[in-house]
């Protein structure tokens, strides 16, 4: 997003001298204790943090405001030296902890007892947990393809959403906690994120697959681990539908690989690697024709990007993944920092596609999709009307984003905030 204007900035200004602003909602859940909060944030959390100190006495400003400003950081002390915490005007983990409860372990979910396991389980998790139990957790999670981020045991709101999917699918109370139930669950074998099977072939691809049923391997989807896939994506690359060194992890990459090989083999185009589209890999497939020519226009062009959506549509997803953690900058167009429109137009032009620097630029640039496919650019209202924000989309509902609070996250478009937000989509590449 480009930066405001002269005026703005005066405005801006004046607001921070006086040490509070107002300022629209942020890219995120108001979830007290899912980051640390400190002078110069302007977040929903900074909302509830100065609604919990207010209750308790010591935020003494008229309203919450969103924006930890001077006044903020003063409360933030005045509560943390009537608690016998460190003083340092921060809300971290401990001073958060304090002030919610969050180190109390009181509710469970209890709604599914039938489904606990109390032996197998750990402590309860939520919102502001943190360590190993929380590593294990993102793991069993992203095995099974909840979480599509590497864990960082720490149990934010992309965690949580993560353990909501979990529990829907698996007929748990759905609340976001990973109470015994839900441990109980996972540790006794959860379904995994349900993305379709190959169940849908055509008959004569069932038929053509039974000569294959002793060869081919178990149906891989994403959430898949182990050698299995790593000879899935070896094969797929050889073909040139994959364009990154195996893994071994059948990811969002991976599933548009497999799509790209379905589409072009006349298989049941569902992301799934199933008995027919393992059977067509080790049957003469057919090969990604990087030489096809299209017409545009009445010129004859080299379909290299549009035919081969395995590759290029992988390595968009690829190199916006490889950017997650990067912090936000405004104005930001290098992985030292990016602002949204920046990250977009950076991730884009190292595979080859163009972008203008604006989302709103960027917005009138692409084609209109009806409904977003992995690798398009999904825009948002947020402080302005109109396209004022964008990402990239990942499948499953998810986006990748430049967040001002977060810096490059993977988020979910239909949480509270982005859902109501969603303007559309647009096809770059």
């Amino acid at each position: 997003m480009t930066r405001s204007t002269t005026l703005q900035k005066v405005l801006f200004s004046s607001t921070i001298a006086a040490g509070i602003a107002v300022v629209a909602p942020q890219d995120a859940d108001a979830a007290l204790g899912d980051q640390t909060l400190r002078q110069g944030m302007s977040h929903s959390d900074v909302t509830e943090l100065q609604k919990q100190l207010k209750e308790k006495g010591h935020f003494t400003y008229s309203e919450a405001t969103g924006y930890f400003g001077h006044i903020t950081r003063d409360a933030v002390r005045s509560y943390q030296r009537a608690n016998n915490l460190q003083v340092d005007g921060i809300a971290g983990p401990q001073t958060l902890g304090s002030l919610v409860g969050k180190s109390a372990s009181s509710s469970t979910n209890q709604a599914s007892g039938s489904n606990a396991s109390a032996g197998s389980t750990s402590s309860v998790m939520r919102i502001g947990s943190r360590g190993n139990n929380v590593t294990n957790l993102q793991s069993e999670l992203r095995s099974l393809g909840y979480f599509n981020q590497s864990p960082t045991g720490y149990y934010g709101t992309v965690t949580r959403d993560a353990v909501r999917e979990y529990q829907r699918a698996n007929n748990l109370a759905v609340d976001g906690i990973a109470g015994p139930a839900t441990q109980g669950s996972l540790n006794s074998g959860g379904s995994a994120a349900s993305s379709g099977s190959n169940s849908s072939s055509s008959t004569s691809n069932s038929q053509a697959s039974a000569s294959h049923s002793s060869s081919a391997s178990a149906v891989m989807r994403v959430g898949s681990r182990g050698n299995n896939v790593t000879n899935l994506q070896t094969e797929l690359r050889s073909l040139g539908y994959f364009n990154q060194s195996p893994t071994g992890y059948f990811g969002t990459v991976t599933q548009e690989s497999v799509r790209a090989f379905q589409r072009a083999n006349g298989l049941a185009v569902d992301g799934v690697a199933g008995p027919a589209t393992q059977a067509k890999l080790n049957d003469n497939p057919a090969a990604v024709n990087k030489n096809e020519t299209t017409t545009n226009n009445g010129h004859s062009t080299q379909n290299t990007s549009t035919a081969t959506p395995g590759g290029s549509v992988s390595g968009i997803v690829a190199e916006a993944q490889k950017h997650v953690g990067t912090p936000y900058a405004w104005g930001g167009t290098s992985p030292s920092g990016f602002d949204c429109s920046g990250f977009i137009q950076y991730v884009m032009s190292q595979n080859g596609v163009s972008v203008p620097r604006t989302a709103a630029a960027q917005w009138s640039a692409g084609t209109s999709v009806s409904s977003p496919q992995v690798g398009d650019i999904v825009f948002f209202e947020t402080y302005k009307p109109g396209p004022s924000h964008n990402g990239i989309y990942l499948g499953n509902n998810k986006f990748i984003h430049a967040g001002s609070s977060n810096g490059i996250v993977v988020q979910d478009m239909n949480n509270s905030y982005w859902a109501p937000r969603y303007l559309g989509a647009k096809r770059v590449h």
